[in-house]
């Protein structure tokens, strides 16, 4: 048994000149190679090539990561010989970009750093990767060696990415402090990371209340406000101290289990975000913990600014009863830890009050 516990907290940078930043955090000469995102190296590149020529880092190449978290991913850009040759690695996308790269990182012991081209996770600071099959369908979540070196957060790349990204990771970003205070609710003496994360936790939430609307509005219009830097990193940065200092028994809850659930519906995997999705679990959770002040704020806000507040919202049928999606629900390891004994029952019967529910 080990006799020790260790945290290692997010470093980032945030602003527009995030990038002049590279000398300083990755340092001068090294090689790099890139693995992106294919719409996420369009719109990043003429911001990173400048930055990294100015810091004397050579480029051994940009590789499209493909389209999915996978192992057959993983496998095919371990073995591509500009990432042989590098140094570090860039990772520079979404979510299931960044913890393709993370894995890959892990395998070759390369250290990475996380350029993240949409706000719309915590995926860019976390020492886990989510992993799918080639199908779509959730896989398993994989626990890493280190988490990313540093990340480079620029707002006016964030901005250049459809509002919508931004939209889901506010759902997903509320999600975790609901989640993470739901399973700490059994009152269990936590140790100092999980209280330090739980804590940290609420961050991803009561801001959001007061501050998401104005965000979205200023993302629509490509404005970089206060606001909207606060979102951003009550998205990336908040869930991710959650992540990386609690216990893995409250990094998980009903919100994110149920998403696991629902990729087995073609129509949640094709047409349907991420954070869309954990966002419609989160108000089952509440529902199922009949949290009821939580609910009606969360409601509220997922409806003003039209995340899903019914199964309507996600394409799903409300008298579908949903068997194989709750079958996978509960086996998921999102669900390993309760403050008291979940059934497939208590949230098809949250699911079905959510329908007519109104704060």
């Amino acid at each position: 048994m080990n006799q020790y516990h260790s945290i290692y907290l997010p470093r980032f940078t945030m602003g527009e000149d995030a990038f002049g930043t590279f000398p300083e955090r990755i340092g001068r000469g090294r090689r790099a190679a890139v693995i992106c995102g294919k719409q996420a190296w369009e719109a990043s590149k003429d911001y990173v090539l400048p930055s990294l020529e100015r810091a004397e880092i050579i480029l051994t190449g940009a590789v499209v990561y493909g389209k999915d978290a996978t192992w057959e991913n993983v496998k095919r850009l371990e073995r591509e010989p500009a990432v042989q040759e590098a140094d570090v690695i860039l990772a520079v996308g979404g979510g299931k970009c960044i913890d393709t790269v993370k894995v890959v990182g892990d395998r070759l012991s390369k250290p990475v750093y996380t350029i993240p081209s949409i706000a719309s996770n915590c995926a860019p600071i976390t020492q886990i990767s989510i992993l799918y099959h080639e199908d779509g369908s959730f896989r398993e979540i994989l626990k890493l060696k280190n988490v990313p070196v540093h990340c480079f957060i620029n707002p006016k790349l964030t901005l250049a990415a459809p509002v919508r990204y931004l939209w889901a990771g506010l759902g997903d970003a509320m999600a975790k402090h609901v989640e993470s205070a739901w399973s700490a609710k059994a009152g269990e003496s936590l140790d100092y990371g999980s209280a330090l994360g739980i804590t940290a936790g609420s961050m991803c939430f009561y801001p959001m209340l007061e501050k998401a609307e104005k965000a979205m509005e200023d993302a629509a219009k490509g404005v970089i406000s206060r606001e909207l830097e606060e979102t951003i990193l009550n998205i990336i940065i908040s869930p991710g101290i959650v992540s990386v200092s609690a216990h893995p028994d409250y990094n998980g809850g009903i919100a994110h289990a149920l998403f696991y659930g629902m990729t087995s519906r073609k129509c949640i995997e094709e047409r349907h975000l991420h954070g869309e999705v954990v966002a419609y679990g989160m108000l089952v959770n509440l529902m199922v913990d009949h949290d009821w002040e939580k609910l009606s704020r969360a409601w509220r806000l997922s409806k003003a600014i039209k995340l899903p507040i019914c199964l309507g919202d996600l394409e799903l049928d409300p008298t579908d009863p949903l068997e194989d999606v709750l079958k996978m629900t509960l086996e998921n390891q999102e669900l390993k830890h309760t403050p008291y004994p979940v059934t497939k029952e208590m949230i098809r019967e949250a699911i079905t009050a959510l329908e007519t529910y109104q704060a």
